[in-house]
């Protein structure tokens, strides 16, 4: 499709005349019509403010279809954010996945996926950078204009996501981690507003309820499709629940008397376990799992309770095994049955999970664990796992 007609398709979808564009560019609408007709072109000023006026990226106004090269290219600069997040001493971890991340904002600068992952990592920081968070590490804390210069960094990315993207998913996880920002800078009002741009389970209204009945199941590919669309709707509103089961988790050691974390994290645990029964549930409940048994792990620990802790430790390496034969089983499968079966995110997952990456992840939870614990306390832990 030509400039002038990818100008003249978004002109429409605005709902605007040929008038009213050329009004907010202070241009004649003779020009605007030139440019349709493909007779003119916008002078290359114009093109910005155009995509703008258009509510539009520039790459959407020539035509560009990058979505495909951009999310993977966004995916693989994630992975090694993660990696960088993960090693060593957490907060210069997330300080040096933060750097790498604006230098690949800096490199591709219509990315969103990277934008939005920045976003993030912005967020992930601003635990260890807000003296009021049980985080706080004081990260950053001599040059409070660089945080500073981060925030508005962060929230100019995420207002272009949420602008020009086309992908409403990047677009929420924008607001998310913008409502984390300011709820760290204190910033209540402007987190609500973000809040209230995020869906909510609290209508019950969800278009993953009626999907499946839109799925004609007249021939066996239908039935397929029927039973791929019901699996995944379990899968995320598992994964929607264990989010909500670990975040409270999290919460709750910090604040909460010791016989409240226990009873929070047993029964996110047990009910995870009983998710996990169905085997195409396991790749949305390890995380979950694993996260909610650390901050257990860490409530006895700060509670002068190392047996107990141990105990949590073996029963989790125990479960981790186990998921580390399942996924070495799904490996050597057919790759187009396991997808069938089991979902992409869910194969993702399984491919990754071996005993390398999550002795790595193990590595980052005791340092973690060590952190928050008294150092006799912790040494004691750590002689009886």
């Amino acid at each position: 499709m030509s400039l002038g007609n990818n100008i003249k398709k978004y002109r429409h979808e605005m709902g605007m005349t040929q008038e009213e564009l050329a009004g907010i560019l202070c241009i004649t609408s003779q020009a605007v019509s030139k440019w349709e007709s493909g007779a003119g072109l916008p002078d290359i000023t114009q093109v910005i403010p155009l995509a703008q006026a258009l509510n539009i990226s520039t790459d959407a106004l020539f035509g560009y279809n990058t979505d495909s090269y951009d999310l993977k290219l966004a995916e693989e600069v994630n992975k090694k954010a993660n990696v960088l997040r993960d090693s060593g001493e957490p907060a210069q971890g997330a300080y040096d996945a933060l750097l790498y991340l604006d230098q690949q904002c800096e490199e591709n600068i219509f990315n969103y996926g990277i934008m939005t992952r920045y976003v993030q990592a912005a967020a992930h920081m601003s635990r260890f950078v807000n003296p009021n968070n049980a985080y706080y590490t004081g990260i950053v804390k001599e040059d409070s204009k660089e945080w500073k210069q981060t925030l508005r960094r962060a929230e100019n990315r995420a207002l272009q996501v949420i602008r020009y993207s086309e992908n409403k998913k990047l677009a929420d996880e924008c607001h998310f981690a913008l409502s984390w920002l300011c709820w760290h800078s204190r910033e209540y009002e402007k987190g609500l507003q973000h809040i209230k741009a995020l869906p909510s389970v609290g209508s019950n209204m969800l278009q993953e309820t009626l999907l499946p009945y839109y799925i004609d199941i007249s021939t066996d590919e239908g039935k397929e499709k029927w039973k791929a669309q019901i699996r995944d709707n379990h899968q995320l509103f598992i994964r929607a629940l264990n989010k909500q089961i670990l975040y409270t988790a999290e919460s709750m050691m910090w604040v909460c008397p010791l016989k409240e974390v226990e009873e929070i994290c047993l029964w996110g645990i047990a009910v995870m376990d009983s998710f996990m029964e169905n085997d195409k549930m396991k790749a949305h409940c390890q995380g979950f799992y694993r996260d909610t048994y650390k901050f257990l792990i860490a409530a006895y620990l700060r509670n002068n309770e190392p047996e107990k802790a141990a105990g949590c430790w073996k029963k989790l390496m125990a479960k981790i095994d186990e998921y580390i034969v399942f996924c070495d089983k799904i490996r050597k499968t057919d790759p187009d049955t396991t997808v069938s079966i089991y979902g992409n995110k869910a194969l993702d997952n399984m491919r990754a999970y071996d005993r390398e990456w999550i002795d790595t992840k193990l590595k980052f939870i005791l340092s973690q664990l060590k952190s928050w614990s008294d150092e006799e306390v912790y040494s004691e832990f750590e002689k009886l796992i």
